[in-house]
């Protein structure tokens, strides 16, 4: 019996471990990223537009 109620124990304290990890991380990786830090405006001479649209 005791070796259930430390077995418990350890899975309850690494549950509320790694929720308080989670929890603490960043929320969005991506606000970050290179991808979508855009410096230059866009370049409009390079668009091509149809001419029925």
């Amino acid at each position: 019996m005791k070796t259930i109620y430390k077995f418990l124990s350890f899975t309850f304290a690494l549950a509320i471990l790694s929720l308080s990890v989670v929890s603490c991380s960043k929320s969005s990786i991506a606000d970050e990223d290179a991808l979508y830090d855009i410096k230059e405006g866009i370049d409009r001479t390079k668009i091509w537009v149809p001419t029925n649209g």
